[in-house]
């Protein structure tokens, strides 16, 4: 039996086969693992080609599946699967080598002549190459191979750049370092991310080893036995569950010496390196009685991950790992000891206890009941604060509304007031849980849970309270803590969090994710310019940044129109759907509040569509059926296309939500928020983004129709 590697590329090319051919090149290469010189498969040296590697064998009397032969290793690699005549086309023009410069396996394409420069460019007077500064010897040290130093040399333009890759004249690695060069990285930067461990020595004849470094394995899957080739082939559909960029997988794998942080814009691959992480420690450090704990803000997106975590890992690993929203565990783990709280979420109780708790406030204060409730959210939880002297100290940084020392201690009576009444109800917020929960473990460490790693997925949602739990959860020391966020995405209100005074220490131990797998770029910069000017945290008291975020795809520019009426939406968003020939089941309508839901849900079902509106109780879309969700919903999803829909005046953002702030701070941390909402929604769309509104637009996109 022979080792076969797939490359992604292989994948693609598979997809476009009949179901029927499919299943046939599936079992050639079946066969050809158990026996390579079968008859059937007429493996044929490919004589004349660019690489004296490549190979053929056939799948039926019209397919053929090209490779590349080890034959010394016992190796093969499967590059293409195409019909006759396509399929030696294909080989005619790749070559295969393991680069001298970063050991990782390339496969590119080699033309006659380099790359025709973009036409554009051409136009106009000469341009100087976008790479002239940097010689020969540095593209090589990039991961360029020499073959495609001259193609190289002739690129003017980013849209140069793309067409190189997408002819692959340049391969992926490689692109990368260019791409970052390009949009002003240094070279040592460029170099540093590309190549952040350079091998010691290459032997270019040794794909084995090639294939194990990280670089190989983000393009390449090997299978060494029947059992691997099985689950290569079941998998491969999705590429996540198979593929991932060298940075996602040096993250996901390995001992980590103290926690971890991974930043990355929406798309990055965050929660597919959580859950990767997850079944690298399940497989390699849990044991079923010490777990892993996948903990994330909402009970949605814990269950969306424990469906994934489903399809890459084995039963024995899933049993190995808890999946649950953060109020759920600690819920649990307080009601197993008597706890006769209730967690308080019902919005129309907390406001009838803030109205009677804001009866209290002294004659002479002039704050309105949403200053009391901000104040209560942003500086008393956060820091536990529990009487007036310690609230005469409380940092309140940040705070719009100054305070002296008199007004702190008039205040305080209505926080008194407000603790009491939850009290006497027999309720407690999310953070008194927290607080609670870890002073338990802290007095009686016996009660830990037997949890030997914590992985947090949005990060950015959660508050110090939480932190600071989940730093109580597992003891400090290898693999405890995996974090990973986005402060771009804060959509709860929620403070910024430092994970420093939580008693959680990332120096040395924090990655940021840059390429954006599942948006194109257009929807992408539609995206990121709603949070141009907003200032984002990078969850431990720095400033985050999108520099060098970047999408692999290209598609049309979001859509953006005001209409008419309700109605004329609503007809633009099914024509849109049969224009393209979507299917329902993989789109969704998106709008600011349940309400707009409902009455887009009306107006479609009047029409006919059926509807699935996405509210956690229905998990799988029925065939044929329109999605449709809040924002809020949306977060962790994704979909072939997205209609951000009612994008009108006073929806987005919301007016009352902005006219109910207490002063003009947190009015603007309110916008922010919404600002982060209609960024997440955008960013679902793997395909094509749609902004519609009605009567008069948001005037964040009145400059857009």
């Amino acid at each position: 039996m022979v080792s076969v590697a797939f490359s992604d590329k292989y994948f693609n090319s598979l997809l476009k086969l009949t179901p029927n051919e499919q299943s046939q090149a599936n079992k050639a290469v079946m066969l050809f693992q158990q026996d390579p010189r079968h008859s059937g498969l007429h493996y044929e040296k490919l004589t004349a080609f660019k690489d004296d590697k490549l190979r053929s064998i056939r799948a039926n009397q019209d397919v053929r599946i090209i490779l590349a032969a080890a034959e010394q290793e016992d190796l093969y690699l499967m590059l293409h699967v195409d019909h006759h005549e396509a399929a030696y086309q294909w080989a005619a023009k790749r070559k295969v080598e393991v680069n001298p410069n970063t050991g990782s396996v390339q496969v590119f394409t080699v033309e006659e002549t380099a790359l025709t420069a973009d036409a554009n460019s051409q136009q106009a007077a000469p341009q100087p190459g976008l790479f002239d500064t940097i010689r020969d010897r540095q593209l090589l040290q990039l991961g360029v191979p020499e073959d495609a130093l001259a193609v190289v040399r002739v690129i003017k333009t980013e849209a140069d750049l793309e067409n190189a890759r997408d002819a692959e004249q340049i391969p992926p690695d490689a692109y990368e370092g260019l791409f970052m060069l390009m949009a002003g990285a240094s070279f040592e930067e460029a170099y540093n991310e590309v190549v952040p461990t350079a091998p010691e020595s290459v032997n270019t004849g040794d794909f084995s080893a090639a294939l194990a470094r990280p670089e190989s394995q983000a393009h390449f899957a090997v299978a060494e036995n029947e059992e691997e080739l099985q689950a290569v082939l079941n998998q491969s559909i999705e590429k996540w569950r198979v593929f991932l960029h060298p940075t996602q997988r040096r993250l996901a794998e390995g001992i980590k010496n103290g926690p971890v942080r991974v930043l990355g814009g929406a798309g990055t691959g965050k929660t597919v390196v959580a859950m990767h992480r997850a079944k690298w420690l399940a497989e390699e450090v849990a044991t079923r009685e010490s777990k892993v704990l996948f903990t994330t803000f909402t009970r949605n997106l814990a269950t969306d991950i424990q469906q994934n975590l489903n399809k890459i890992c084995s039963q024995e690993a899933l049993q190995r790992i808890e999946v649950i929203n953060l109020d759920a565990w600690v819920v649990s783990f307080l009601k197993k000891r008597g706890y006769d709280y209730g967690l308080l979420m019902d919005s129309r109780e907390e406001k009838r206890l803030w109205e009677q708790a804001y009866s209290e406030k002294s004659a002479s204060l002039d704050l309105s009941i949403a200053f009391f409730q901000e104040e209560w959210a942003r500086v008393v939880q956060p820091q536990s604060v529990d009487s007036v002297e310690a609230y005469k100290k409380a940092s309140r940084i940040g705070r719009g509304t100054r305070l002296n020392r008199q007004q702190r201690v008039d205040i305080w009576p209505v926080f008194e007031r407000y603790r009491h009444l939850l009290a006497s109800n027999y309720l407690k917020e999310s953070d008194d849980v927290y607080r609670d929960a870890r002073h338990l473990l802290e007095n009686e460490p016996a009660l830990r849970p037997p949890v030997c790693s914590v992985i947090v997925d949005e990060a950015q949602d959660m508050g110090t309270q939480a932190f600071m739990l989940i730093r109580a959860l597992v003891p400090p020391g290898p693999n405890d803590l995996f974090i990973v966020g986005d402060g771009h995405q804060r959509i709860y209100g929620k403070n910024r969090v430092v994970l420093g005074q939580c008693g959680i220490d990332i120096r040395g131990r924090s990655a940021r994710l840059k390429v954006n797998y599942r948006t194109t770029d257009e929807t992408r910069r539609v995206a990121v310019s709603i949070l141009e000017g907003v200032p984002v945290d990078d969850l431990d008291g720095g400033e985050d940044n999108q520099t060098f975020y970047h999408s692999l795809m290209h598609g049309p520019v979001p859509e953006v129109r005001c209409f008419g009426s309700p109605d004329e939406q609503v007809e633009h968003i099914l024509a849109a759907l049969d224009e393209h020939s979507l299917a329902p089941e993989a789109c969704c309508v998106i709008a600011r509040t349940r309400k707009a839901v409902t009455e887009l849900q009306s107006l479609l079902e009047s029409r006919q569509q059926a509807c699935h509106v996405l509210d956690g109780r229905n998990a799988s879309t029925p065939e044929g059926a329109l999605n449709l969700a809040t924002m809020h919903r949306v977060k962790g999803l994704e979909f072939d296309a997205v209609f951000v829909a009612s994008v009108n005046k006073g929806l987005i953002p919301l007016d009352y939500l902005l006219e109910s702030a207490a002063d003009p701070v947190t009015r603007r941390q309110r916008e922010n928020e919404e600002r982060a909402l209609l960024y997440v929604s955008l960013t679902r769309a793997r395909k094509l983004a749609y902004v519609y509104g009605y009567g008069v637009m948001s005037p964040w996109f009145e400059s857009s129709q």
